[in-house]
């Protein structure tokens, strides 16, 4: 396997994903561009694309939207917003060993994910779930 260079933009884009709330691609490129012009949206696109090929980052497949990207690895789930889309790590201990798990009942666990699709307190607040899931 070719080893890839770890460049200044390399390291630029991953500091901004490490920084950033679950961002797609384009939310990651206008981050990393507003502060570095240089890099191209192509640059942070294929980055990203081989960040998640190697498992250096997460790639969220969410219906209706684009991907989006998380950088921490660690087993966890997540709270996602039905409303507004956000997105949110959360650590639950007892959840490690099966989310960890390499084979469930013969079969060969390559990933597993957890997401709570919920209404965030600032959705809530704002009277968003009144009426029950999505009105």
């Amino acid at each position: 396997m070719k080893k890839q260079r770890n460049t200044a933009q390399k390291r630029i884009i991953m500091q901004a994903l490490e920084c950033a709330d679950h961002p797609t691609a384009t939310e990651l490129y206008e981050l990393v561009h507003a502060e570095n012009p240089r890099i191209s949206k192509a640059t942070v696109f294929r980055v990203l694309s081989q960040y998640s090929e190697n498992g250096e980052v997460r790639r969220l497949h969410i219906a209706g939207s684009d991907d989006r990207f998380d950088a921490t690895l660690a087993p966890h789930a997540h709270l996602r917003c039905a409303y507004c889309g956000r997105i949110r790590d959360v650590m639950f201990p007892e959840l490690a060993p099966i989310l960890s798990a390499e084979s469930v009942e013969g079969y060969k666990v390559y990933s597993a994910e957890i997401d709570f699709l919920c209404c965030c307190p600032e959705c809530s607040a704002a009277g968003a779930d009144r009426g029950g899931i999505l009105n």
